[in-house]
Order: structure tokens, then C-alpha cells, then sequence
């Protein structure tokens, strides 16, 4: 297992995506790649970290934008066991220990249960985008990296979910400025 100044070191000489290499309309937010970089590092050779790998001093900075889900397997759903400071402060409610079934615009189907699947089918990060719907009104989307962890290094049982927001601003063109971005 590394240690935090090894993990840090492995991040920042980690090759960069290049401008451009993501999704189309899709942010290269330094977030993002911040917490993907970290998720590479712990993971060394083996297909996904375990949470354990990824030191807390190491996300610390991302803290407020990170949520961590549990996966159920009988039935299959997602249980929020981690909500950074911001994120918790930006919900409707604190979702701590719930399950996304019993939050109705969150329960199968819904893209947020969507994005959570694929990470957990693919064993492999996934990037998406979702409209905020909450209470503040400068926010616009919420995109976000969700990050696999294996305790065993094969079987997917967490989701680190790192998270940017929006804000609403559009351009003279009338676009968003992320869609200028990659």
C-alpha cells in the first residue's frame, strides 16, 4: 500500500489527460482529474483500489465534493455512507445511510441510479452530468466522476462519487461556458 507522499507523487506524475480528450460538452475540471489521478495511483496495478488505498489526507482537499455509496446486493441498490460538507449542504435532505430506493427522484430509474450502474457493471470510472434540482439558484448541472473500489481488488462493494457543479452562466452565444471547454 502506498503512503500518502507516494500517492500524491504517482498523482501529480501521472500523465494528464489532454485538452479535449473528454466527453463532449464535458468539463476538464481539475476536480475531477484531481480525483480520478487519485483513484489511478491507489489502484497500482490492480483493476480498482480498495477504500482503504486511497489515504483520507489524500482526498481531504475534495472532501466537501465527495460522496461515498455501499452497494446492496439483495436487493441491488446504493446506500449513501459518506456526504461531504458541500454536497450535504446543497441536498434537500442529509441522505446519510440512505438508500437510493427510498428517495424517489433517486430510485430505479433515474440517471443518478444510471451513472451508479455503469461504474459498478464497467469496474471502471465513469463521467456524467445531472440538472440540479434543488433549492439554490446559481447552480445549473452537477457533473461527476463515480470511481469503483473493491475490497477484494474484484468485486465492486463502494462508489466514490466526486463531484463539480455548474454555475448558471451562459455566454453571449447563449451557450454554457463548460461546453467550450474539451
Amino acid at each position: 500500500m502506498m503512503d500518502l507522499m507516494q500517492l500524491a507523487t504517482a498523482a501529480a506524475l501521472a500523465p494528464r489527460p489532454a485538452a479535449g480528450s473528454g466527453l463532449p460538452g464535458y468539463p476538464q475540471s481539475e476536480t475531477l482529474t484531481h480525483a480520478h489521478l487519485l483513484w489511478l495511483a491507489a489502484r497500482g496495478s490492480a483493476e480498482m483500489p480498495a477504500r482503504r488505498q486511497i489515504p483520507a489526507l489524500a482526498l481531504e482537499p475534495l472532501g466537501p465534493q465527495l460522496m461515498v455509496f455501499g452497494i446492496e446486493r439483495e436487493p441491488l441498490d446504493f446506500r449513501y455512507l459518506e456526504i461531504g460538507s458541500r454536497m450535504r449542504e446543497l441536498s434537500n435532505d442529509d441522505y446519510t445511510g440512505r438508500c437510493l430506493s427510498e428517495i424517489p427522484h433517486q430510485r430505479a430509474p433515474s440517471t443518478v441510479w444510471d451513472h451508479l450502474m455503469a461504474a459498478m457493471d464497467a469496474r471502471a470510472p465513469v463521467r456524467g452530468v445531472l440538472p440540479y434540482v434543488g433549492r439554490r439558484r446559481d447552480i445549473s448541472s452537477i457533473f461527476h466522476i463515480v470511481l469503483p473500489l473493491a475490497d477484494d481488488g474484484e468485486t465492486v462493494d463502494r462508489l466514490l462519487v466526486c463531484v463539480e457543479l455548474a454555475p448558471v452562466i451562459h455566454l453571449q452565444d447563449g451557450t454554457h461556458p463548460f461546453t467550450q471547454l474539451g
